[in-house]
């Protein structure tokens, strides 16, 4: 992903970190994608591709710590990394925008668009949330804390959060677990206040098979709604953008297609609306 790239004419450039390329100014809705704990914003390769038809622009997050921001510090904590992203999103969040946020990501979505409620600015078009527990509950890793790096690292191993393959090199294995651990504090340190429910539309997803999210888990986001509330299974475990991506995609471009519509500055309507 090209982080160096020129903004469009009209965009404030942003310096290369969290936004993986420009949003796109004439797309009818920009998809801001925050990924899981332990992984990248490559997850949402191709993502951009598949919907920009439909007239939704995808701009995958980057926390750092990971792949080009490897030598930055990792934040450990939702408040300091909250602030750095309205830093860093703020400019591009006065047009249309959604956001995406899987299992760590949906507590950083949500959190996101909670602080915007409350100070008043922009909220987006919808927030969807998957593979994560409500944000009044323990997170889904919660025993995590008290495994031992073997312990973790099989669990892992078994929801598809990291390779087989890592198990055979220990120096790969200790970094992927080190950065798994530094993600995991963030969701482990944050403690909710209760607060008005979000006035935009909120979709939980959760996977058929996730043995940490049950759909009955992925309900009780509706307490964290004001509007519009909906779940959606699909298959596949806790990562089930990887397990079923087509079916995502498809989900998000149905979901998002009335506020990609709504917001396209192209000059001609999406084509992929139907």
């Amino acid at each position: 992903m090209n982080h160096t790239a020129a903004a469009p004419h009209g965009v404030p450039e942003t310096p290369p970190g969290y936004l993986t390329a420009p949003p796109d100014p004439t797309a009818g809705l920009r998809l801001f994608c925050f990924h899981h704990a332990g992984g990248t914003a490559s997850v949402y390769k191709g993502w951009d591709r598949a919907l920009r038809p439909s007239g939704i622009n995808v701009v995958p997050i980057q926390l750092p710590g990971r792949e080009r921001r490897v030598r930055e510090a990792r934040l450990t904590s939702l408040a300091p990394l909250l602030d750095a992203l309205d830093t860093h999103l703020g400019p591009h969040l006065d047009a249309p925008y959604a956001l995406y946020g899987h299992s760590m990501g949906a507590l950083v979505a949500h959190g996101l668009a909670r602080r915007r409620q409350r100070e008043g600015r922009t909220l987006p078009e919808a927030l969807v949330v998957g593979a994560y527990q409500p944000p009044h509950r323990p997170p889904p890793l919660a025993a995590a804390r008290g495994m031992t790096d073997r312990e973790l690292t099989h669990l892992l191993v078994d929801i598809g959060g990291m390779s087989p393959v890592l198990l055979e090199y220990p120096e790969w294995r200790e970094s992927a677990l080190a950065l798994i651990r530094d993600d995991l504090k963030v969701c482990h340190g944050y403690r909710h206040t209760a607060g008005a429910g979000l006035r935009c539309p909120v979709h939980a997803v959760v996977g058929s098979d996730d043995p940490l999210v049950t759909a009955g888990d992925a309900q009780e986001w509706a307490q964290h709604a004001a509007g519009r509330f909906d779940v959606h299974t699909v298959p596949g475990g806790h990562l089930f953008i990887r397990d079923a991506q087509d079916t995502v995609l498809t989900l998000l471009r149905h979901t998002l297609r009335g506020s990609a519509a709504a917001g396209d500055r192209s000059g001609t309507r999406a084509q992929e609306l139907l």
